[in-house]
């Protein structure tokens, strides 16, 4: 039994030179793969600035798309033999 979330929304993540530079939220993906194998190169088109970093218009970055998971999706039982297997398999101790 696979484990099915809720999606709540996705982040557009970007970095500039292998660093983390801050994310974009957003009510529905711009792309089909989602995670690290869905990476792209983009130029921005506008300033970008989060927090205290800045990157101008212009500027080469890497994008990830990540979706926001919400609730297990599933009746009372089905979460409860998802989270039994998943110890199962992860053998926390």
């Amino acid at each position: 039994m696979k484990a099915e979330f809720e999606i709540i929304g996705y982040n557009i993540d970007i970095y500039y030179d292998g660093k983390y530079y801050g994310c974009i939220s957003t009510p529905t993906p711009d792309r089909e793969i989602m995670g690290y194998s869905g990476r792209t190169k983009v130029i921005l088109q506008e300033d970008f600035k989060y927090k205290n970093k800045k990157l101008k218009a212009g500027t080469e970055v890497v994008t990830e798309c990540i979706p926001l998971c919400g609730k297990l999706k599933g009746t009372f039982k089905e979460k409860m033999q998802i989270l039994e297997n998943s110890k199962l398999i992860y053998n926390y101790k």
